[in-house]
């Protein structure tokens, strides 16, 4: 009886302490009239591992994952950490306790983490160094996908069209598109060859426009002898990813953008990219595209009257052949300049070749765009006057078999 006097002259109280205050004076930090906040709630720690499915983002196989939760989803708890589990009832097979134990773990939210949609479409390739990996670098519409598909046409003979090949040309990975070749034979800078399996990857655009393109070089200091650290981030991760082997990079320079010696900063950072490439014992080739196409607006503008002073690229020239020639050399000229002017060293020693030498480590790369192309340029083969198919084919197979070539000496 003494007990309830007690509470009710508690309850009294609090009555009369409302009455004393207005409402607007109750509700403050710690009140205990005012309305229940978080801070009211049972407190919420970290878990890790120990805590309910719920709370707790799963990544299977990684150092993230906690320990396995072990019951049923109706409310059966997990054995504390040390219990040993020799104590489950004696009808339950450890293996089937473990894909329980697995269904549990990996919600529905987690399970969408490891889709395949999320992970980069890269080859699985074995230990046994029997792939020879291409990257293909270069500009935005420099004419990467076409040059892939125009030397599958000359392998094949015929210019791919299939279902697959328009799936894969519609978009572009984060790591690139790579394209599996025939095995062909790899030359060694010590004269063995080995027959090997040819992946090209098509990578995406790299140059001076930051909204459209990966940067090209990575900016470091002059004096920095972390020369590899001159190869931006993103390259790297290609050039070097675990799961595809690089040993070559083919840079393709779209001759229809503005050329190189019009263009210092772009042609200081590619000379300072191929040097570093060179010296880190990547095979390095040069392909020019779209010579063709250049020339026929040269011959259109001086049809029309347009003086071009006898200027590399602008002078038409009387010939492919020549035009060609001036174009490619003023290329190398350019490239050399500026890896002089900076000190940079494309060769190794004086004994060494050059670098780059027309149709040695640049070439001339004509492609076909499309099936229709490919299949109006087979009917000109014997044609006087250059480019022809025969042309074409010529110079896709000599761009092909420079790339196929390691400058390692050892056929691991």
């Amino acid at each position: 009886r003494g007990i309830f006097q007690a509470k009710v002259m508690d309850n009294a109280s609090v009555q009369y302490e409302h009455k004393l205050y207005r409402p607007s004076r109750m509700i403050y930090p710690g009140s205990r009239f005012g309305p229940k906040t978080r801070y009211d709630l049972p407190q919420r720690h970290k878990a890790y591992g120990n805590a309910s499915e719920l709370e707790a983002i799963i990544f299977n196989g990684t150092s993230l994952q906690p320990q396995v939760w072990s019951g049923s989803s109706g409310g059966a708890k997990a054995p504390p950490p040390g219990t040993s589990t020799s104590s489950c009832p004696a009808g339950s097979s450890a293996r089937g306790q473990a894909q329980d134990e697995e269904s549990q773990v990996l919600a529905d939210a987690g399970r969408s983490l490891l889709t395949e949609r999320h992970l980069p479409e890269l080859p699985l390739i074995n230990d046994r160094n029997d792939v020879h990996g291409v990257a293909l670098l270069g500009g935005k519409s420099s004419g990467k996908t076409t040059l892939i598909c125009s030397l599958l046409a000359v392998l094949n003979g015929k210019y791919p069209h299939s279902y697959d090949y328009k799936e894969k040309l519609r978009e572009m990975p984060v790591y690139g598109n790579s394209w599996d070749f025939p095995e062909r034979e790899i030359r060694y800078m010590s004269g063995e060859t080995r027959q090997m399996r040819v992946v090209l990857t098509d990578t995406p655009p790299c140059g001076p426009n930051p909204r459209e393109e990966h940067p090209l070089c990575a900016k470091t200091s002059p004096n920095s002898n972390l020369h590899y650290s001159a190869v931006p981030s993103w390259m790297r991760i290609i050039l070097r990813s675990g799961n595809q082997p690089h040993y070559a990079v083919l840079f393709i320079i779209d001759a229809t953008s503005p050329a190189l010696w019009e263009e210092p900063q772009r042609c200081r950072d590619l000379a300072r990219l191929l040097a570093v490439l060179k010296r880190s014992q990547y095979t390095v080739v040069i392909g020019v595209t779209k010579l063709l196409k250049l020339r026929e607006d040269r011959l259109r503008e001086d049809a029309y009257g347009k003086d071009h002073r006898g200027e590399v690229g602008k002078d038409p020239r009387s010939s492919y052949e020549s035009f060609v020639g001036r174009y490619i050399d003023k290329v190398c000229a350019c490239l050399q300049a500026k890896a002089g002017e900076n000190d940079w060293s494309f060769t190794d020693g004086p004994e060494h070749v050059a670098f780059p030498l027309p149709n040695v480590s640049i070439f001339d790369v004509p492609t076909w765009t499309s099936v229709t192309d490919f299949q109006a340029w087979e009917g000109r083969k014997g044609t006087p006057e250059l480019p022809n198919f025969k042309y074409y084919n010529s110079q896709l197979t000599r761009l092909l078999h420079a790339v196929c070539k390691r400058s390692s000496s050892e056929a691991a």
